[in-house]
């Protein structure tokens, strides 16, 4: 009988890319407007872009995190110096048939962050210990405009501790970021900053925010929430004015404490990271993915 043979969950993933545009990806929730704006003033402290210089990371490594354990790599070809033939005892079959083929495998659910170059975070930040597992991602949260996530490392006992960057007058607990597959390669940053206790932040994902309806303007210089308020200058490099399309493969993430704008890890108290979940970017009306 002839063996089947290996479909890699990299390739998998590649396919699911390549049709992205295509793809849809959502479920209930319902829409509310207001986009965000740069997430200092999200939380009413008095804190200015210091305008830090982006980065790029070295050559993609492999992960030594937990988040290497369903990550884009591919697994082994299995193939064997022989296999056995009709003489061998496989059973024949029917000319008149056609074998059943074998369903492809789910697309994976992490992605290593050594192979996602980052920008306006701290150098070493996919060397920092995953000591949290993403296990709820919300969009639309409860109808309402933003980003929620659920980590162990969320709420006490053992929670992240609190930082205030300089120049601000309240805390910040987490930054919470994107991974972007552009060009065949990943990119991210963490950028949205939340203090604790605060449920969602960074809009709608999905909404253009002139039109104030569902983004269509997908891909660089988009009019769209990610591209206009969260990575849109220069400090984001292949990041700054894209936009995921409705249903793209997009990688989910967050670090203690304060990441935007700090190249060092100096606001970030025990320099922690969760691992990085792959999603769906969703439409206006959001959608839930758990873990």
């Amino acid at each position: 009988m002839s063996r089947k043979p290996f479909v890699s969950l990299a390739a998998c993933l590649g396919a699911a890319l390549g049709l992205a545009a295509a793809d849809g990806c959502s479920s209930g929730g319902t829409a509310s407007l207001g986009p965000v704006t740069d997430a200092a003033p999200h939380d009413g402290a008095t804190k200015a872009d210091t305008g830090a210089g982006a980065f790029h990371d070295a050559a993609p490594l492999a992960d030594g995190g937990a988040d290497d354990a369903a990550s884009l790599s591919d697994g082994p070809s299995g193939d064997s110096s022989s296999s056995p033939g009709p003489d061998e005892g496989a059973p024949a079959v029917d000319a008149g048939t056609t074998p059943e083929a074998s369903p492809p495998p789910p697309p994976p659910t992490s992605l290593a962050l050594h192979d996602c170059t980052l920008f306006d975070n701290a150098v070493d930040l996919a060397d920092w210990p995953v000591t949290t597992q993403i296990t709820d991602v919300e969009f639309q949260y409860q109808g309402a405009d933003g980003v929620h996530v659920e980590f162990s490392k969320q709420n006490d006992p053992g929670s992240w501790p609190d930082v205030t960057p300089p120049g601000w007058s309240g805390s910040l607990q987490y930054t919470l970021g994107f991974c972007e597959y552009i060009g065949g390669q990943w990119y991210g940053s963490a950028a949205i900053q939340y203090w604790r206790g605060l449920e969602q932040m960074g809009g709608n994902v999905a909404q253009d925010i002139v039109t104030m309806g569902q983004c269509a303007a997908f891909g660089a210089n988009s009019t769209c929430q990610v591209a206009k308020n969260w990575y849109y200058d220069g400090r984001w490099g292949n990041l700054e004015g894209y936009q995921p399309a409705t249903g793209e493969w997009i990688g989910v993430f967050v670090a203690a404490g304060n990441l935007r704008d700090v190249t060092d890890g100096s606001q970030s108290p025990v320099q922690e990271r969760s691992n990085v979940v792959l999603v769906q970017m969703p439409d206006i009306n959001g959608a839930t993915y758990t873990f």
